[in-house]
């Protein structure tokens, strides 16, 4: 179920899982399985378990950029940790849902999907060492949320491209009548989230949390998104914006222009209606 604005752009979608319900059903059993062996093997920091997000084992994947970074690069993990993220992202049923999650998006926004997949192939042929998730995926990098209890607090990730959107996907045994359900702040609303769940939110943009699950169930998450410093570091040239400009490079809109460019990459109902 899209969500529209004002204008008639689609601003979030409420996808839901694909039509092969048995097999999915099994993809979500099989994701938790692998989550809770990684949670079982990777040797997480305190700052892993307890962060702005919540307090929950969680950590990240990918190609990123910002937060002292000088150049966009793989994220650092020890040896032992690596072997834990290898084992998830090679996971067939996780695969499943990254694949999902980046179709999804290219059929609700495709401009925006194409603006993605463009930055990210601009990113690995100028920089071979950068290794992408998944091969045939648009996101630049994904979190990991393993449980038991997923429930996060209200935030935003302020690092996410503002305009984009992070593909989120809910995990686990628990009633979606009763809880883990995705609260949106600004818009007052609450949404039921069901494990297996797909919900594409501009997660820049909107304040989001969700609620705890009852004693006994199990949640996890696994989100796909991409930090904005990447597309800005593609924009000025594969350099950070202070060396494009001191060498005389002028960007191509200013911060008014770059959001309505941004604004524009959604799509229009009208738009999804005739497809």
């Amino acid at each position: 179920m899209p969500l529209v604005d004002a204008h008639d752009r689609v601003f979030m979608v409420l996808v839901g899982s694909p039509a092969d319900e048995k097999g999915w059903s099994q993809v979500n059993m099989d994701v938790q399985a692998a989550f809770e062996e990684a949670r079982e093997q990777y040797q997480f920091t305190a700052k892993q378990v307890d962060h702005r997000r919540g307090a929950f084992p969680a950590f990240a994947a990918g190609i990123s950029y910002g937060g002292g970074q000088k150049h966009p690069q793989n994220l650092v993990h020890t040896a032992r940790n690596m072997a834990v993220i290898k084992c998830l992202l090679d996971n067939q049923a996780l695969r499943r849902v990254a694949g999902f999650g980046d179709a999804s998006m290219k059929l609700f926004a495709p401009r925006l999907h194409t603006y993605y997949q463009e930055t990210m192939s601009s990113l690995t042929a100028r920089d071979p060492t950068l290794k992408p998730n998944f091969s045939n995926g648009a996101f630049a990098s994904a979190t990991f949320n393993l449980g038991p209890q997923v429930s996060t607090y209200p935030h935003v990730d302020h690092l996410n491209l503002p305009t984009g959107w992070c593909a989120i996907t809910a995990f686990g045994d628990f009633n979606p009548q009763d809880g883990g359900h995705l609260i949106l702040w600004e818009l007052g609303i609450m949404i039921e989230f069901p494990p297996g769940a797909l919900i594409l939110l501009p997660s820049a943009m909107l304040c989001h949390s969700n609620t705890t699950v009852a004693p006994g169930e199990h949640r996890y998450s696994f989100t796909q998104y991409s930090a904005g410093g990447l597309f800005r570091w593609v924009e000025c040239e594969h350099s950070t914006q202070a060396a494009f400009l001191a060498k005389g490079g002028r960007l191509a809109v200013d911060g008014r222009g770059r959001w309505s460019k941004g604004i524009e990459m959604f799509s229009k109902w009208g738009e999804l209606c005739l497809m």
